[in-house]
């Protein structure tokens, strides 16, 4: 996580343009998510040369004193985005084999965010996997479409992108007809409507504003804990300049060195998507 970056948007109103074009077709709260495809090693047309690194770190942290790693797939906003999932009308919990998901928002340009809440567009029997693939094309289609409350953090990537110093696992998906490529982070993230609901990551900073040379960042909950999220907001805490990197390494311990006036801690307007992993 780079906590110097730029505070991303994050207002409401990022995700209208999606949410316009989809509301009016929504018949119901359905349920269920399933994966894409792997993606192929050859991809004709395919979304590449994002506004994102294609190395994405694995960083060290601290979790109540216990040494914890995390992907860092920088700041995000904290609104979901909508996401198709074809599923069959015949039987809605049936997913349609072959389909990749649709998005319509990519990295670079405004509103976009890692994180889909995903809507199931109940195609027809006879429909043939991958004939739609693309959201302007699948409201047209008068396809009943369902809003669900599952939220899924797939960030979109460059295809040749590497996730924590390995090659990664990717995902096919389709972008306005364009084969685009994402990492299945899962659903491990509450939302509250569409705002993806954070967990507080504890970033050292001293009092100039330059960070505490060779700190990690503290966190306070862990996969399948309550608490958890793969969105974290920022929480800068300022010590002084006695202060030993890693002398904190518990965000109990660095609630209790605020009371006791020891540091202060300044919540930001950022948040990132990091992931724990180990």
């Amino acid at each position: 996580m780079e906590p110097s970056s730029p505070p991303p948007p994050k207002g409401r109103s990022n995700v209208l343009f999606a949410i316009i074009a989809i509301a009016l077709l929504l018949v119901g709260i359905g349920a269920g998510y399933v994966l894409g495809r792997p993606a192929p090693t050859s991809m004709p047309g395919a979304v590449n040369n994002l506004a994102r690194p294609s190395t994405i770190p694995r960083v060290d942290g601290w979790f109540r004193n216990a040494s914890v790693s995390y992907l860092d797939f920088g700041p995000q906003a904290n609104v979901a985005l909508p996401i198709l999932v074809f599923f069959q009308a015949s039987s809605p919990s049936s997913p349609v084999a072959g389909q990749r998901n649709i998005i319509d928002t990519i990295p670079g340009q405004p509103g976009y965010n890692d994180f889909w809440r995903v809507f199931k567009v109940l195609a027809p029997s006879g429909y043939v996997a991958d004939t739609i693939r693309s959201l302007t094309v699948a409201v047209a289609s008068g396809y009943a479409i369902q809003m669900t409350d599952t939220v899924v953090n797939c960030p979109v990537v460059n295809p040749n992108a590497t996730v924590g110093g390995s090659p990664a696992t990717l995902v096919s998906g389709w972008y306005r007809d364009r084969d685009v490529s994402y990492v299945d982070e899962g659903t491990r993230s509450p939302v509250d409507g569409w705002v993806v609901v954070d967990a507080p990551i504890y970033a050292f900073f001293h009092a100039d504003g330059t960070p505490v040379a060779g700190q990690r960042n503290v966190i306070d909950a862990l996969p399948g804990s309550p608490g958890y999220s793969d969105l974290w907001h920022v929480m800068k805490v300022v010590v002084d300049m006695s202060y030993v990197a890693n002398g904190l390494k518990d965000a109990r311990s660095i609630l209790a060195a605020r009371d006791a006036g020891q540091l202060t801690i300044d919540p930001t307007t950022i948040y990132v998507n990091c992931p724990v992993v180990s």
